[in-house]
């Protein structure tokens, strides 16, 4: 059965997890553990991450047709928006009659991917954590449904208590959502209509994955499969596959809002 557990034991269950499910829902987790619109969810071998109407769900193990049909009843009745999961959860939930969908990748850094003698700048060229009404004009661009004060009210909560960090070149944008546990997941990646084409954004996350992976870090991204040369270009390779259920009424704003997520 599918019940809501406390922080310690939703710790317990994450130590040492490496993977995006598990790092959005400890960055949450360190951000609003103790407000009334985060919350964790657990059942066999299931942990569901809720802030506000959307989840994210991490499964681990093999999960029973019994499981399956509990998490499938837990989504009917918790009224949500969206549900990030795992491309086999993904899939046996669309199986159960959850068409409402749409797949992602989900992409990883190496510098060995990217060519010699490529102009990278240095962290010192990089802003960290500007002011984030500086920020938005790029994101605004990127995601043209984001809401400035969601937007604004997370991610300035989460910079102050050093859980998040935004990062400015040029015109370019890039927020590490979380650093926890030896991974870093990087979202958010966005450019200013006017700075697209000078290679801003790739050569931000190339600087961030060199970065993280110096301090034997790894980084990823989840991203629609759209978007698969230009995270390549900046040094990505494809590890894995997501999908995020919606609700009817959802599924057009969120494809208004993402561009690089």
């Amino acid at each position: 059965m599918i019940t809501q557990v406390d922080r310690k034991t939703a710790e317990r269950l994450l130590t040492g997890a490496k993977d995006i499910f598990s790092l959005k829902i400890l960055s949450n987790m360190k951000a609003y553990d103790g407000y009334d619109f985060f919350s964790v969810y657990g059942g066999k071998g299931i942990l569901i991450g809720r802030y506000y109407d959307d989840l994210v769900i991490r499964t681990k193990g093999v999960i029973s047709e019994d499981t399956m049909e509990e998490l499938s009843l837990f989504l009917k009745v918790c009224g949500f928006k969206s549900a990030l999961a795992g491309i086999e959860t993904g899939k046996r939930l669309m199986a159960a009659g959850w068409s409402n969908a749409e797949e992602s990748l989900i992409y990883k850094f190496s510098s060995e991917l990217i060519p010699e003698n490529e102009d990278i700048p240095e962290m010192e060229e990089i802003n960290r954590n500007p002011s984030l009404d500086d920020v938005f004009p790029i994101l605004s661009d990127g995601f043209p449904g984001i809401r400035y004060e969601h937007w604004y009210t997370d991610i300035s909560h989460k910079t102050r208590h050093d859980i998040s960090s935004v990062y400015v070149y040029g015109g370019a944008s890039a927020t590490v959502i979380a650093d926890i546990n030896g991974s870093v997941f990087i979202s958010l990646v966005a450019s200013k209509s006017e700075s697209r084409g000078k290679g801003e954004a790739k050569k931000l996350l190339r600087r961030l994955g060199i970065f993280f992976e110096k301090q034997g870090k790894e980084v990823s991204i989840l991203c629609k499969p759209e978007l698969s040369p230009f995270y390549r270009k900046a040094g990505f390779y494809e590890g894995g596959k997501a999908i995020t259920i919606f609700s009817e009424k959802q599924k057009t704003i969120y494809h208004n809002t993402i561009h690089h997520n």
